[in-house]
């Protein structure tokens, strides 16, 4: 950054203004032609507290004025960009004159992108597509949270533009607020990304896929067929207590790229309250609460000294679980979508 204070450096930077940041102190350069100087500022409204420079672009990018370009070819600086634009347009905040260029690639595969159009695009599908694309990025799979297997991200982007009422659109679009994202609408998404349109039960909708493949379930003996399907368990969706800690998160990126357009948009969070657990100085998914198995499920006492003591816990009736869940089954197949898997189950 010193190096760059150097009068001999205003030839390269001309006219234009160069925004960096380094050692976590953002330095604004500029040159004057009058006096052959280069001006070095650290202006307060570019300092921020971020974690990544995906979030540190978004906040410097709303607190300059005039059009930007970003040097970056990751897709989460885009996404977070898309979200922000979104979010401007919902709050009345958009300024269409200020126009955000992304600097992508390298050699041949260099393009420039414009973020305004793409934003454009996007609500011309459907209004506040926007804002929700953080959301459904962070919910269908990034860096640090699941993706749901062979399901990609064409189809998930599908939905929400096919999504007539808005319902999916505002649940992915609040995905970054503070506030408990809706379980029931996840399960509703997450049932149409397996072909289950209309079903709002992920249980359900596994109980269902498993009967297809295995066929009617023995009341007696319910893993008597399971063991004739191959790998079972990654063609089915994730069961409700696992898409709730996916689902938490997903909430926290959401909530950081949400706000990165402020000065420290993760103050106030815990992992540790949004899905994982710190083992060993590392945070790792919690899967899921509770037992993993009904107890219901072993036979005679089988397995009495090898099972977990919390599985005494689960009080539910199988047979009962069992008998809804035949009785909601729909009647007609599962889509090709459904052959898919996913790594969360």
């Amino acid at each position: 950054m010193d190096e760059w204070k150097g009068n001999h450096y205003g030839e390269i930077l001309g006219r234009k203004t160069l925004v960096a940041s380094h050692g976590g102190t953002c330095s604004r350069f500029t040159f004057s032609e009058t006096d052959s100087k280069m001006n070095v500022e650290t202006p307060t409204i570019l300092q921020g507290v971020h974690e990544e420079a995906d979030t540190l672009l978004a906040f410097h990018c709303s607190n300059v004025n005039g059009n930007i370009s970003i040097r970056a070819s990751d897709t989460d600086v885009l996404v977070i960009l898309l979200g922000m634009l979104g979010r401007q347009i919902q709050d009345g905040r958009y300024q269409p004159a200020k126009k955000i260029i992304m600097d992508s690639g390298s050699g041949n595969a260099r393009r420039l992108i414009s973020v305004n159009d793409i934003v454009a695009a996007l609500e011309m599908k459907q209004t506040g597509l926007a804002a929700a694309i953080p959301g459904l990025h962070a919910f269908t799979g990034r860096d640090y949270t699941s993706a749901f297997y062979h399901k990609g991200k064409v189809k998930p982007l599908q939905i929400l533009e096919n999504d007539e009422g808005g319902s999916l659109i505002d649940f992915f679009s609040r995905l970054s607020c503070i506030n408990e994202p809706s379980q029931a609408k996840a399960e509703e998404f997450v049932c149409n990304l397996y072909g289950m349109e209309g079903e709002s039960s992920v249980d359900v909708a596994r109980y269902a896929k498993l009967l297809q493949m295995t066929g009617k379930i023995d009341q007696n003996n319910p893993m008597a067929t399971v063991k004739k399907v191959d790998c079972a368990l990654l063609l089915l969706s994730p069961c409700s207590k696992t898409l709730r800690n996916k689902m938490r998160r997903a909430h926290f990126v959401a909530i950081t790229w949400g706000s990165a357009d402020s000065a420290n948009p993760g103050s106030g969070l815990s992992p540790t309250d949004y899905g994982w657990v710190q083992k060993d100085g590392c945070y790792t998914p919690e899967r899921f609460n509770g037992p993993a198995i009904p107890e219901q499920l072993f036979q005679g006492g089988e397995m009495e000294d090898d099972r977990p003591s919390d599985l005494h816990e689960s009080g539910d009736d199988l047979s009962a679980v069992l008998d809804d869940a035949e009785e909601a089954r729909p009647e007609a197949p599962w889509s090709d979508d459904s052959d898919s898997e996913m790594d969360e189950c």
